[in-house]
Parts: structure tokens; sequence; C-alpha cells
């Protein structure tokens, strides 16, 4: 897997980074050797040696403040001396802490407890009997302290000179501990830079090769070849000098051949674009023009679309007026079929009264008889010769007439009843003949209604239809507008298309081909040339329909 050059610097610079950064840590941590050996021997040994002498100045002041005591005895004087030597006594005791809370070794520690019980020692049979003397101005007392001190003078001073020695002793060690640490981590930093230096130079003798077999030779020459093919010179000499397929001179002599065949094959493209652009501009104009002659057409066609529109809207409303009608007419004729229904029931109960009359007649007429046979019964006994004939006799003329007035009455009645029942028995007849005619018609009528009705929706339907169709001739129109407009932008295309294929040949013609490459160009053109003018150039028109 090879890595890209970026790739390569960047290793290079993070290895010098890194070395540089090791080399910086190790500089660091040598400092901070140096700061901490300093500080500890600042704060170890110098400020424990203060202390020291501090202490045994302080020490020395108070022996000398008693001695003082011994040849100045005023009460003043020795109270004086007593604060003097109670502060100084405080202050030792601090000093002292201080002292103690530094590190140090075990014999210096051992050191250090020995000097804390002489001290202690020292201060319950010197210092604070001297101080309650010195306050009370007992100058007898203060003498027998005195002499006290000095037998424990000695092993104070003895212990104070042992702890000196062993702070000079143990700053010395580290001193040299810490001279050893900086040796060894400045041999080690001479070390690191040799070994940067070297592996430097190593990898700056693989970025020079790596960079030069990436450029396949000088990279002025290579800025010259660049410079030459951006001016247009495709007939340049290009000669690597290492001979590397991943060369950078390499490639540029790829580029060149690749860009000398583009091009060539740029220039025959760029004289058939122009040619189809003209072609198609050509087309499109005949194109549009059928397109506004469809244009008109289909205006044609929707006009009449709108006046069919209108007619069969007109016969839809005149089909609801008479389905209007029709149901006004069903309506009435129901009306008439009722009326002539309660005429029959009407004609029937009349007839049914004259049955009723005609059965009253039939009793009169039977009255009428047997008056008639009693007026001759009458007549009879009258010929026997009793009162009663004859009294009958005398009335029985008269109830003879009126007995045949009646019966003469009763015939008349009779036929007058009979000419009426048979008058309505024609009136039924007659009324459930036109009733049954009124049904007839009734049922044509809800026929004819039903038809209307059947029409009605027919036409609503190709009324619905017709805007249907309206609508897609409309659609239809809009896309026609669409198409006149895309023709017009293809057309305005074409037109630019042959004006970048000519701005595309006026760029070409500013490269520099050989002879050989422009003589092969030239035959190609012509021989498209040939082809395309035996093309058939007829417009392909079947989807425009006019």
């Amino acid at each position: 897997m090879k890595t890209m050059l970026k790739t390569r610097l960047l290793l290079i610079m993070g290895i010098m980074s890194a070395l540089m950064i090791l080399l910086g840590l190790a500089g660091l941590y040598a400092m901070k050797s140096l700061h901490d050996g300093l500080q500890t021997g600042y704060q170890n040994r110098t400020l424990g040696l203060a202390h020291l002498s501090r202490i045994e100045q302080l020490l020395s002041s108070n022996r000398h403040a008693i001695l003082t005591a011994q040849a100045d005895t005023a009460p003043e004087k020795l109270k004086g001396s007593a604060d003097n030597i109670e502060r100084d006594r405080r202050f030792i005791d601090q000093l002292w802490i201080d002292f103690a809370a530094m590190p140090m070794s075990l014999q210096a520690r051992t050191k250090s407890d020995e000097f804390t019980r002489l001290r202690i020692a020292y201060d319950h049979a010197v210092t604070l009997p001297a101080i309650e003397a010195l306050q009370n101005s007992a100058t007898g007392k203060i003498k027998e302290i005195s002499q006290l001190a000095d037998k424990l003078q000695a092993p104070i001073s003895a212990s104070m000179s042992s702890l000196h020695s062993m702070q000079l002793d143990t700053a010395k060690k580290e001193f040299e501990a810490a001279d050893a640490s900086y040796r060894t981590v400045r041999n080690l930093m001479f070390a690191a830079l040799a070994l940067g230096l070297v592996l430097a130079a190593v990898l700056a003798y693989f970025l020079v090769h790596i960079i030069y077999h990436q450029l396949g030779g000088e990279p002025a020459y290579a800025a010259q070849i660049a410079r030459q093919i951006a001016e247009g010179d495709l007939d340049v000499s290009i000669t690597p000098e290492v001979y590397d397929e991943a060369s950078l001179l390499t490639s540029m002599q790829s580029l060149q051949s690749g860009l000398a065949k583009t091009v060539k094959d740029m220039r025959v493209d760029t004289a058939n674009i122009g040619r189809t652009s003209r072609q198609i501009l050509s087309s499109n104009m005949m194109l549009s023009s059928r397109a506004e002659l469809q244009v008109n057409a289909r205006k044609k066609a929707s006009a009449a679309m709108k006046e069919l529109s209108s007619s069969v809207r007109h016969h839809g409303e005149q089909a609801r007026q008479a389905v209007q009608l029709a149901d006004d007419t069903s309506e009435l004729a129901a009306k008439r079929a009722l009326a002539a229904s309660g005429a029959v029931n009407t004609m029937t109960q009349i007839r049914h009264a004259s049955d009723k009359i005609f059965d009253s007649v039939q009793v009169i007429d039977e009255l009428a008889f047997q008056i008639d046979t009693l007026t001759l019964k009458a007549t009879v006994e009258d010929a026997s010769g009793s009162d009663t004939g004859q009294r009958l006799t005398e009335i029985a003329p008269e109830v003879r007439d009126l007995a045949q007035c009646v019966s003469c009455a009763v015939k008349e009645i009779k036929n007058i009843l009979n000419e009426s029942r048979e008058k309505l028995d024609n009136g039924s007849r007659l009324i459930s003949q036109s009733n049954a005619g009124t049904e007839q018609m009734l049922a044509t009528m809800h026929r004819v209604s039903d038809l209307m009705t059947e029409i009605n929706v027919s036409t609503r339907k190709q009324e619905a239809g017709i805007r249907q169709v309206t609508h897609a001739i409309s659609d239809m129109d809009h896309a026609s507008l669409k198409d006149a407009v895309m023709v017009g932008v293809a057309t305005t295309a074409a037109k630019l298309l042959e004006q970048q294929a000519t701005h595309l040949a006026q760029l070409s013609s500013g490269f520099k081909l050989s002879a050989s490459s422009r003589s092969q160009t030239q035959l190609q053109v012509v021989s498209t040339e040939v082809q395309v003018e035996e093309a058939p150039k007829r417009p392909n028109l079947r989807l425009v329909r006019t």
C-alpha cells in the first residue's frame, strides 16, 4: 500500500516533533529535578542550619544575660533581663518545633531527640530558675544558677555542633545526588540530540529520495512543463529523469496525450453538436407552427363543446319541466279517479235507494190490488142486498177510482224507476269505463314521468360528460400551450447549445496539436459531415394532428 507524500511529510514531522518533545521533556525533567534539589536544600537544610544558628545565638544571649545580671544587680535591669530570657526561650521553642518538623535522617532524628532532652533539662535547671531569680532580684541564687549553667552548656553545645555537622553532611549528599542526576540527564540529552541528528539526516535523505521519485525530475522542469500545457501547447516533449509510473512527470506525459486526444474528440464533437443544434432548432420551429395549428383546432372544438353543453343544458331544463308537468297531470288524473270513484259510490247508494222505493211501490201496488179486490167484493155484496153492501156500493166507485189512480201512479213510478235504474246502470258503467281509462292514463303518465326522469338523468350525465370533455379539451389546450413554451425553451436551449459549441470550438482552437492529430481530426469531421448530410432531415411530427 503506497502512502501519499502528505502522509510521509506528516510522519516525518511527527517523528521530529516527538523527538523535540522528548528532548524538551528531558530538559524539563532535569530542570524540575534541579529545582526540587534546590528547594529541598533550601527548605530542609538551609533553613534548618539557620534555625540551629539562631537557637545557638539565643542560648548564648540568655547565658550572657545571666552573667550580666551578676555584675549589675539593679532591680529594673534584672526584671528586663528576665523578660528577655523568657521571650528568647519561647522563640527557641518555636524555632525548635519548626526544625523538628523538617524531614531528616534517622541519625539526625536521634540527635534531635537528644538535644530536645538536654534543652528541656537545661530549661528546668537553668532558664526557668534564672527567670524566677531575676524577677525576685535574688543575686545569690543567680550566681548558683550561673555555675550550674557552665556545667550544662557543654553537652548542649556539643549536640548543637553535631546537628550542624549532620545538616552539612546531608546537604552535601543531596548536592552530590542532584549533580549525578544532572550529569545523567545531560548525557541522555546529548545522546538524544545525536540520535535526533542522525535520524533527521536519514529522514531528510529518504524524503528527498521520495519527493524526487514522485516528481520524476526537478520541480522547476515540472513547473515549466505544466505552464506550457496550461498555455495550450500539447506538442511539448516531456522527458522524466527518473522513470516511475506514479511520478508527476510521467503522469503529466499521460495527461498530455489524454488532453490531446480529448481536444481532438472535442473538436469533432463540437462540430457535431453545432450541426445537431441547428437541426434541433429547425425541427423546433416546425413543431412550434404545428402546435399553434393544433391549439387553434382545439379552441374551435372547445367552442363547439360549449355550444353543445348549452344545448344539452337547455334540453335538460325542458326535460325537467316536462317531468314537472307529467307529475302535475298524474296528480290531476289521480284526483279525477278519486272523484269518479266517489260518483260510483254515490250512484250505488242512489240505486240502493231506488230499490227501496221500488219495494215500497210494490207494496202500494199490492195495496191497490187488495183495495180493488175489496171493491169487487163490495159490489158482489151489494148485489146480495145487504146494508153494508149498499154503503160499500156507495163508496166503491170512489175507492175504485182511487185504486185505479194509485195503480196508474204506481205504474208510472215503476216506469220512472226502471228508467232511472237503467240510466244509473248506464252512468255507473260509463263512470267505471271512465275510471278504467283514467287509471290507464295515470299508469301511462307514470310511465311518461319515469321516461322523462330517465331522460333528465341521462341529460345530466351527458352534461357532466360534456363538462369533462370540455375540461379535457381545456387541459389539452393548456398542455399544448406548455408544449409551445417548452418548444420555445428547447429552441432557446438549441441556440445556446449552438453558441456553446462555437465557444468550445474557439477554446479548442487554442490548443496546439501535432500534425498527425490535426489531420486525423479533419478526417473525422469530414466523415461526420458526410453521414449527417445523408441522414433524412424530415421532422418527426406524428404526434401532431390538425
